[in-house]
This record gives C-alpha cells, sequence and structure tokens, in this order.
C-alpha cells in the first residue's frame, strides 16, 4: 500500500509551515528577550511556586497574547540557560545507561536553551533546545510561534491567534493536558510505562503543525490545528532521530481543544473542558498493510486558588480514551482487531510564599487485553500509582538578591501499585529521585532603554 497522494499538498503546505518554525528559531534565537527581561516581572507573577511549569493568570494571558507582553526596559539579546544534576535510587537494579551503575546515579543530566518573547511585526515565540548530557546529544524539543490579534465579537473582548507548533497541545493554556502537567522533573535512570496515549506526546517534535485559536469574552476558548509528520531528515537535523523499523506518522492528524474558564470572586478560578486528537500510523514503518487509527478524546479541570503572597492552590485533572484501530499491526503481527486506552491522572500542588512547594499526584492506566500489542507478558497496559513531591525555591520574588536566575531543589518519591500489567513486583519500578536545576539569563541583569 502507497502512502495516500490525496494528503499531498495539505502536507506541503504543514510542512512549508513547520520549516518557517524551525527556520524562525534557529535565526532568532539570540534576540528575542525572555519573560523576565521582557516584562519585568519576576517569575512568581507567571509560575506557581516562581517557577514552571504550572501557570497562573498573568502567564496564561502571557501565552495567550503570543509571548509579546513588555515593557520590561531590557532589550539585550535573551540567553537563557537551564542546568539539570540529579540522583536517582531505583528499588531494584536496572540495566544501566552506557557509563552509568545499575542504581544510585548522581548524574549531570543536561542543560536546555530556552527563550519566551517578541519575534517581531506582533509575532512571537516559546521554543527549547535540550542538550542530553548523558546521551551527549541536542535536539530541538519544543517550538511554538504564534500571532495573536484583539477585536470585538457582540461587545465582548475576543482574542484571535494564529499558531505553529512541534507538537498537539503545546499551545494549551492550561497544565491539565499531558504536555506541562504535573512536573517535568523526572529521571532518565527511572523506569517508565511502556504505554501511553497518543496525545500524550506520540507526535512530540517528530510532526508540525499550523491551527488557530481564539478566546471569547475571557471565558470560551477553542482551539484547532493540523500536524503532519517532519521528513525522517529533517527530524535527524533536529536531533530527533528514531531507528528505520519505529512506528512512523501516516497523513494529517487533526488537534482540537474547547474550554470554559472564570473567576469566581477574588480567590477561586475554575476551567473545564475537552480536547482530542486522531492520528495514523504505519507499524514499524511498514506501508504495505495499510495503517493503525488512534483516536483520543478527553476531559480535564483546573481549579485554582490565590490566597495572596503566602498561599496558592493548583489542582487539575484529566481522563482520556483512546480507541485503536489496528488494521494494519493484526495483518503484520497478529494483534486484536481493536484495542482501548484509558488515562486517569489528577494533581494538587500548594505553593506557600512562593518558596516551598509540595505536591501529589494519582495516575492510573488501563485497557484491553492483547500481548502482540502491547508486548509484556500479562498483555495489558495496566499501571497505577502516585507521585509525591516538595520543591524549594529561594528567588524569583520581587525581593530576591538577583532577579537574572533562579533554582528549583526537588526531591519527589514515585510508587507504583500496578506496572505495565503486573501487580506482583510493580514495586520494583518505585524511584526516588533528587534534582537540582539552576536557570540563568545573564543578560537580565542589565537594563536597557
Amino acid at each position: 500500500m502507497k502512502r495516500n497522494p490525496a494528503h499531498g499538498i495539505v502536507r506541503r503546505a504543514l510542512l512549508a509551515a513547520t520549516l518557517l518554525v524551525v527556520a524562525l528559531w534557529t535565526r532568532t534565537a539570540e534576540a528575542l528577550p525572555s519573560f523576565a527581561q521582557q516584562t519585568g516581572e519576576p517569575c512568581k507573577s507567571c509560575h506557581v511556586g516562581a517557577y514552571g511549569p504550572q501557570l497562573k493568570a498573568y502567564g496564561r494571558d502571557f501565552k495567550l497574547f503570543g509571548y509579546v507582553s513588555g515593557d520590561g526596559g531590557n532589550h539585550l539579546p535573551p540567553i537563557t540557560a537551564i542546568f539539570t544534576e540529579s540522583s536517582t535510587h531505583t528499588h531494584v537494579d536496572r540495566t544501566p545507561i552506557p557509563g552509568y551503575g545499575a542504581n544510585d546515579n548522581i548524574a549531570y543530566q543536561g542543560a536546555l536553551i530556552a527563550y519566551a518573547g517578541n519575534v517581531g511585526w506582533g509575532v512571537g515565540a516559546f521554543a527549547e533546545a535540550t542538550y542530553d548530557a548523558l546521551r551527549d546529544k541536542w535536539s530541538i524539543s519544543r517550538v511554538d510561534v504564534r500571532r495573536a490579534f484583539t477585536t470585538t465579537f457582540g461587545d465582548r473582548d475576543l482574542v484571535l491567534g494564529v499558531e505553529l507548533n512541534n507538537r498537539p497541545g503545546l499551545g494549551d493554556l492550561w497544565n491539565s493536558t499531558p504536555v506541562f502537567e504535573f512536573s517535568t522533573f523526572t529521571s532518565p535512570f527511572a523506569p517508565s510505562p511502556a504505554t501511553a496515549a497518543a496525545v500524550d506526546g506520540r507526535l512530540a517534535a517528530r510532526a508540525g503543525g499550523v491551527g488557530a485559536y481564539g478566546l471569547w469574552n475571557d471565558t470560551v476558548y477553542a482551539e484547532g490545528a493540523l500536524y503532519t509528520p517532519l521528513d525522517r531528515n529533517l527530524r535527524n537535523r533536529e536531533g530527533v532521530s528514531t531507528p528505520p523499523t519505529t512506528d512512523e506518522p501516516d497523513g494529517i492528524s487533526p488537534y482540537w481543544r474547547i474550554a470554559l474558564q472564570h473567576d469566581f470572586g477574588q480567590h477561586h478560578y475554575g476551567e473545564i473542558g475537552a480536547y482530542g486528537l486522531q492520528t495514523r500510523r504505519f507499524p514499524n514503518d511498514r506501508v504495505t498493510a495499510g495503517h493503525d487509527t488512534f483516536t483520543d478524546w478527553a476531559l480535564d479541570g483546573t481549579y485554582q486558588y490565590d490566597g495572596g503572597n503566602h498561599h496558592y492552590l493548583t489542582a487539575h485533572a484529566t481522563w482520556i480514551n483512546e480507541d485503536i484501530d489496528l488494521s494494519a499491526s493484526r495483518r503484520l503481527q497478529g494483534t486484536a482487531a481493536s484495542n482501548r486506552l484509558n488515562v486517569f491522572r489528577a494533581d494538587a500542588i500548594y505553593s506557600y510564599d512562593n518558596t516551598w512547594t509540595p505536591g501529589v499526584e494519582y495516575f492510573r492506566t488501563t485497557g484491553t487485553s492483547d500481548p502482540r500489542f502491547f508486548r509484556n507478558p500479562v498483555g495489558r497496559p495496566d499501571t497505577e500509582g502516585y507521585v509525591l513531591e516538595l520543591a524549594y525555591v529561594p528567588l524569583g520574588k520581587p525581593n530576591s538578591v538577583v532577579n537574572w536566575a533562579n533554582a528549583r531543589f526537588n526531591l519527589r518519591w514515585v510508587e507504583y501499585t500496578r506496572f505495565n500489567g503486573n501487580r506482583a513486583g510493580a514495586s520494583d519500578s518505585n524511584t526516588i529521585y533528587v534534582g537540582a536545576a539552576f536557570a540563568l539569563a545573564p543578560f537580565g541583569a542589565l537594563v536597557t532603554r
């Protein structure tokens, strides 16, 4: 079976848009102001606990309006570098990463170069390039370029925008969808579940998309985007290489998002919404048997309590249903004709004085039985457990000693009650992770007018 030529024109248009994203990132990374330089606001104004990824109202607006808010007075080239160190202990020894031990590894994980700011002509961008020190490898991880417009509809404010990015859901304003939820501080030495929904990163950095979004009356939000697979050679140049037998995306993947948000008085905020993705793949990049189709739809919610300078609480929940049509895998691998996956995650994060931030997350994945598809002895994807986390952030506040640096010290415990279909031995994957991230924006110490 040949790849469907009917999508040729649309795919070429989307690929051209994606190339524009990469071109913008490559040419302007040293000319864009970071959030702090651009707005003059400390990290705590945008993020819960004075450090990401959870966003407050100011952070959501900064993203909604296309990363172009200002003026903080600093117009020097922004370079934000984040360096991460970690120590990881797993309940049992694991097959080590080359050059490291089977357990109790202390490592410099790598670096991240990032910006979020104005490109010009009303266009803003958020982009990250990541250095994986364990594998000595650079890659472009997340890129989101957008242009927002303000108008009115029905005598109410309306914000409209267009976006180009390299992952479905990257432009989302809330942390209840899979891209930014809970905590990004994880260990490369820790085990992770073998199965995830398509919307939970399957196309990350492997596809490029163009979309549009809008927020009416600061209440009703809608977003839609179309994604097309990036050429393998382009992915290799971005540092996102995949083996030749990796499952490959096929054709156009539509993504959609709707949400309602509302402030309940001075201290309480809520959001409820839904989102979804449909994507196809060639299993093992073999096109002869056709493609499999993954259809995700999900519900989500966010609650935040703003108690002033000392107390802040944020909570999120999402439920994802995935229907899997395995027409190609059934012919090639003898899987079932179809499968289903259900994912539920909920978290709560409390921040005291924008300095101490404990958090907890519960996660659960279940699915149908299919040993040939899920490829484990039990033949099911079922994984369940929870995360306990405590973070300490000494900087990022108005009274901090410096405004061009930040740091986060993180203690994280991951407990599994079921792992890849097994209850017996699930605790073998339990992990204790201690991490330290240091963020530096050297030009942020200088002010220009």
